[in-house]
């Protein structure tokens, strides 16, 4: 009962809340950060995962159904503000009364969600509340308003009135798996659209938004369920285990690769575009594929340099083997493959990284027709940077530990989330029982379509070997997961035709599986970090220094962008950007930085 009664008074406070931070427009923003964080955190990393691990794939299906509906009854209550038609007003109060009604039933079995003793889903229902009440109050203002925060009270009062009648008892697990799954996708659809008092009031100051962030991220690791999720594998470790290890394993890796790639700018010879042409496609490949090798330019980042580099007039062999070295591979990418993956997984890499966009560019450059004519025959790079030698490094330093962490650190921790979550929840058994090469197969056409950064695909793959995933398919992957996505297709379509663009796509796709089924072929065992006893035994002194490092370093890029400018790092390729503009305080022009690293 205290928990529906704090419930309710969250709604209450709501209106109160608005008036407060009206005249400090940058509490509001802390709060939007601390509630996105918060929110999306408790349900990414225990709420879904813990109904999954009750009610099995179903509970899935709820929380995208959870995930998307909402849409539709926020869009109606926009109308409503602009036009206060009675049946649209109607229409999103009901919406919104089914879901105050889910949360009550959910709020009636919070022990389900108990994490060192707190109810993890109730605490998430009542912090979520905050912004909901204030959206309705801005949107529909005094009486109106108030008649539909009561009904919302109402909702919730009956749903947990009525959890038992519903069910056989909330306390059974499978029933409790479903509404917390449904519920989850709920809490994530209102964290992540913003609604318009936060839009509007918070947009300013990322600074503000940056320490409510911090916040939260301190409320889930204090929540963490350390044994995510219910029914762990056996033999597998705890999620929260398997994520301080992979931090720890990658940490130093990490700082090195930092500071290694914003010298880069500084340290290598800055040159025109010229000395990609050579007397073969052959030798243009190869030099194309020797440019963007090192570079620290992802998968969505290179679509620009590529076409800006083709209306340059840098020859199709050039620009294609570009195109699919530099995603694949970079200073970053390789520093961190060396602890998770292994010396011999990692040299790998970087060879059939290197003979793939060789052999890419000899044929796609061969049948490469351009639409566009060059923009003219002016092809020097941008001049270096000017200055002395301490002043050059600072800049380059600046460039490592800001632009680029601003950039790869949000895919960084997605990709050591993702990693650490399916631990626990991956038979082991599973991949290894599949026939052979068909795993090869299966990962290479899982990367073709994604947007994956390939330092942040990087601890996935570990785990997955981990699981029994062949080194082949764990190259295949990284191979066609950072070089292909829909955007490459489609600037290959419009710059060079839909022939092109499926030719390429075949071609990847063909390199790929073949190499890995030779790497399963003459390497059948390719190691990769051993989870287990790096889990066991004692981190080193500077892993943990990195580490702390690290997570400063990160801390300050979430200051700089704010939690929504951090997440849109993810977001932004499927928003159809592939200009890749960011907007959190300076311009990363991709252009720049392959400019900037420019080698003979």
């Amino acid at each position: 009962m205290a928990v529906l009664a704090i419930s309710v008074a969250a709604l209450l406070l709501g209106p109160l809340l608005y008036r407060a931070v009206q005249r400090a427009p940058g509490s509001l923003g802390a709060l939007d950060g601390f509630v996105m964080v918060a929110i999306g955190g408790l349900v990414l990393v225990h709420i879904i995962p813990h109904g999954i691990a009750a009610a099995g794939p179903w509970a899935l299906a709820l929380a995208v159904l959870g995930f998307l509906g909402p849409g539709l009854v926020e869009k109606s209550l926009h109308r409503a503000a602009g036009h206060a038609h009675t049946a649209t007003i109607v229409l999103a109060t009901v919406g919104l009364m089914v879901h105050a009604f889910f949360d009550g039933v959910a709020l009636a079995a919070p022990e389900a969600g108990n994490v060192h003793g707190v109810p993890v889903l109730a605490t998430a229902i009542v912090i979520h509340r905050l912004p909901v009440a204030i959206t309705v109050w801005w949107l529909l203002r005094r009486r109106l308003a108030v008649a539909t925060l009561a009904l919302l009270a109402s909702s919730t009062v009956l749903g947990f009135a009525f959890a038992g009648t519903l069910s056989h008892g909330v306390a059974h697990a499978t029933w409790v798996g479903l509404v917390q799954a449904i519920v989850g996708g709920s809490l994530l659809h209102v964290v992540i659209h913003r609604p318009a008092p936060l839009a509007e009031l918070a947009h300013p100051s990322r600074t503000h938004a940056g320490l409510g962030a911090l916040a939260g991220i301190a409320v889930v690791v204090l929540l963490a369920d350390t044994h995510l999720p219910l029914q762990q594998q056996p033999g597998s470790i705890a999620f929260g285990h398997a994520f301080l290890t992979l931090c720890l394993e990658s940490a130093p890796a990490l700082l090195l690769a930092f500071a290694l790639a914003g010298l880069v700018q500084v340290v290598l010879p800055h040159t025109s575009l010229k000395w990609l042409k050579a007397k073969t496609r052959a030798g243009e490949a190869a030099r194309g594929m020797a440019f963007g090798l090192p570079l620290p330019i992802c998968s969505c980042g290179v679509i620009p340099v590529y076409r800006s580099l083709i209306l340059r007039g840098v020859p199709a062999a050039a620009a294609i083997a570009f195109l699919v070295a530099t995603p694949e591979l970079g200073i970053d990418a390789v520093l961190i493959s060396l602890p998770l993956l292994g010396t011999q997984l990692t040299l790998l890499r970087i060879a059939t990284a290197a003979l793939v966009a060789l052999i890419v560019g000899v044929i796609i450059g061969r049948i490469a027709r351009l639409r566009e004519h060059p923009t003219g025959d002016d092809t020097s790079l941008p001049a270096a940077a000017s200055g002395s030698v301490v002043g050059r490094a600072r800049a380059g330093l600046r460039y490592g530990f800001v632009d680029i962490v601003d950039h790869i650190g949000p895919w960084l921790v997605l990709g050591i989330a993702v990693a650490a979550l399916l631990e626990p929840m991956m038979r082991s058994d599973w991949l290894a029982a599949l026939p052979w090469g068909l795993d090869v197969i299966m990962f290479a056409v899982i990367g073709m379509p994604s947007y994956v950064c390939a330092s942040a695909a990087t601890p996935l793959v570990a785990v997955l070997i981990h699981k029994g995933v062949s080194g082949g398919a764990a190259i295949a992957f990284l191979l066609t997961g950072p070089a292909t996505n829909v955007t490459t297709f489609g600037i290959l379509s419009r710059l060079h035709g839909r022939k092109t663009a499926i030719a390429f796509g075949a071609t990847m796709a063909v390199l790929c599986v073949g190499v890995g089924f030779v790497i399963n072929a003459v390497w059948p065992d390719t190691g990769g970090i051993s989870l287990h006893e790096a889990a066991e035994h004692g981190p080193s002194a500077i892993a943990v220094a990195s580490l702390a490092i690290l997570a400063g370093v990160m801390s300050l890029s979430i200051l700089r962008q704010g939690p929504r400018g951090f997440v849109a790092q993810i977001l932004r390729p499927y928003s159809g950007d592939t200009d890749h503009h960011h907007d959190h305080g300076h311009d990363h022009g991709h252009e720049a930085d392959a400019a900037s690293a420019g080698a003979t």
